[in-house]
């Protein structure tokens, strides 16, 4: 397999080579033998934030009102305990007054909230903060929430107003609500009952007065939050968890930023980290719903903490990396770690109990075709988490523009390797832009690797210059290295979202060139060409 080249790439590369040949950073070499990197296989805990709801609110009790006459048009309702559910008189017939359906759609929306709230410390919506039922709309049913039939489908969080006061909710249409009639023998009824909890976990990060600026995180923290629920009350065992397939695109192209929003878009540049209607056509197959990826907020949850993702939810003003930067107990140089951590990581698909289903997914779509899902057309690229190389002169490589890393992003470069110990250097070079008015080049290179009994080994990053590693005793699966190229630039400003950062790298001592991008080297533990 081999990345799409930019059609430019050798002349842009030779020159971005030669001007830092005129400023002088070339490294020339000597004969001091080299100080040996430090490695490691657990990162250090984070002095990071523990924020628990119930340090600042009360749990409240099972409300016992439901908030009527803000919609128009209410013909029937369903009550169960936390939830009411709400249709007009143009109901679909699949599902008007389909006491059934209601009783199973609420039974399911009340155990699982129960389970957030008692369990996992996760307050409920506003509604019920504020005493009363949290409401189920049915769309396309002559209610004042939409104008749409009784035959649209969809359904998504909305919210009404009462009193000056936004209040989420659910709005969901026949299809999902019919899909809990035992009578339904929909193929896809099991997805769309699913994700009706998903909807209602939207309610409760909207009913928070954090996380205004971050609508990528709301999507991928909600698959995230749905998925830790499942695993802790045990309805899924550790052994059968599975990333959803909009995950792929966080492990397999690791060089679009975390905070983004409709992914590597047709035209090259990114998504930004708030939600934007996007340009018609202007959106990858698969990577422009990376939003969706629980890969970020799973990390966070194993590194650093649930209470961190509680903390965003309530305090987090801006966008998510600023904010954490900002507070105290996280601070500018953690999140930086963090998000290399984050990407190496990623590159060994070390995850804690989430690396299998990280493994799975990367096999599953590894070599899938990514095109444009629209009108605007771009070259396609097949999906590897490895970025192709180029020489220049004296013998360093340069990766393909392509798929040079934005904001926050990585590449990944394989390096096949010989002997007891390992040289590689490094340098970062300035961002290519459309303006040039960017902060200090943040560019950092971590060696790492999984051994051959599958142990992740980390050395020590490296801003530039030289990085020896020894190999004994931890010799690498199938002689194989990664160089994690990551940028920690996390304060966001509009100009980024058409940024790509180039570096540069020399394969010294104990290497013996780059290994193939097309090979699944993620599958340590097989023996692998």
């Amino acid at each position: 397999m081999t990345a799409c080249k930019h059609l430019l790439l050798g002349a842009v590369a030779l020159a971005v080579f030669a001007a830092c040949q005129k400023k002088g950073d070339i490294d020339e070499g000597g004969s001091r033998e080299p100080a040996l990197a430090e490695t490691f296989s657990e990162w250090p805990a984070y002095q990071g934030i523990d924020y628990d709801f119930l340090d600042d609110y009360t749990m409240p009790e099972m409300p016992t009102k439901n908030m009527t006459g803000v919609v128009g048009g209410e013909a029937w309702r369903y009550d169960d305990r936390w939830f009411t559910f709400v249709q007009g008189k143009n109901a679909n017939s699949l599902v008007k007054e389909n006491e059934a359906a209601a009783k199973r759609m609420l039974a399911q929306l009340n155990e699982d909230f129960e389970y957030l709230r008692n369990e996992m410390g996760w307050l409920p919506d506003r509604n019920a903060m504020e005493g009363y039922r949290s409401t189920v709309y049915l769309y396309g049913s002559g209610l004042s929430t939409d104008n749409e039939p009784n035959t649209a489908t969809g359904g998504w969080q909305s919210s009404v107003y009462n009193g000056g006061k936004e209040y989420p909710m659910l709005l969901l249409s026949y299809y999902p609500v019919y899909c809990f009639d035992p009578k339904c023998n929909y193929n896809d009824k099991d997805y769309h009952t699913y994700n009706v909890t998903h909807e209602g976990i939207h309610c409760i990060f909207s009913s928070r007065p954090g996380g205004k600026k971050i609508s990528w995180f709301h999507e991928g923290c909600d698959v995230w939050l749905q998925r830790a629920l499942n695993i802790r009350r045990g309805t899924t065992k550790p052994a059968d968890i599975e990333f959803g397939w909009l995950a792929s695109g966080t492990l397999l192209a690791p060089f679009i930023p975390i905070e983004c929003y409709g992914g590597w878009k047709s035209d090259g540049t990114w998504g930004p980290p708030d939600w934007m209607m996007p340009s018609t056509g202007d959106n990858r197959r698969i990577l422009g719903g990376v939003q969706y990826s629980e890969v970020f907020p799973s990390f966070m949850e194993i590194s650093v903490g649930d209470g961190a993702i509680k903390w965003i939810w309530e305090h987090c003003q801006g966008y998510l990396l600023q904010s954490l930067a900002r507070s105290s107990p996280m601070g500018h140089d953690q999140v930086k770690r963090m998000i290399l951590e984050f990407r190496s990581r990623v590159a060994l698909l070390d995850l804690g109990i989430y690396s299998n289903a990280a493994k799975k997914l990367s096999n599953q779509y590894f070599g899938t075709t990514v095109e444009s899902e629209g009108s605007q057309k771009c070259a396609p690229w097949q999906l590897t988490p490895y970025v192709e190389t180029y020489p220049v002169e004296d013998g360093w490589i340069v990766p393909d523009a392509n798929t040079l890393p934005g904001w926050t992003g990585a590449n990944i470069i394989p390096i096949k390797v010989k002997g007891d110990k390992v040289t590689v250097s490094f340098e970062g070079v300035p961002p290519l832009s459309v303006n040039g008015n960017f902060d200090a080049l943040d560019l950092v290179c971590q060696l790492c690797w999984r051994t051959t009994d599958g142990r992740p080994v980390y050395a020590q990053p490296f801003e530039s210059g030289d990085c020896t590693v020894s190999l004994e005793g931890q010799r690498p699966a199938n002689d194989v290295i990664f160089a994690v190229v990551c940028n920690r630039t996390y304060q966001f400003k509009t100009a980024l979202l058409k940024t790509k950062y180039w570096y540069k790298l020399k394969l010294g001592e104990g290497t013996d060139g780059t290994a193939s991008t097309g090979t699944r080297w993620f599958n340590y533990d097989q023996k692998l060409k």
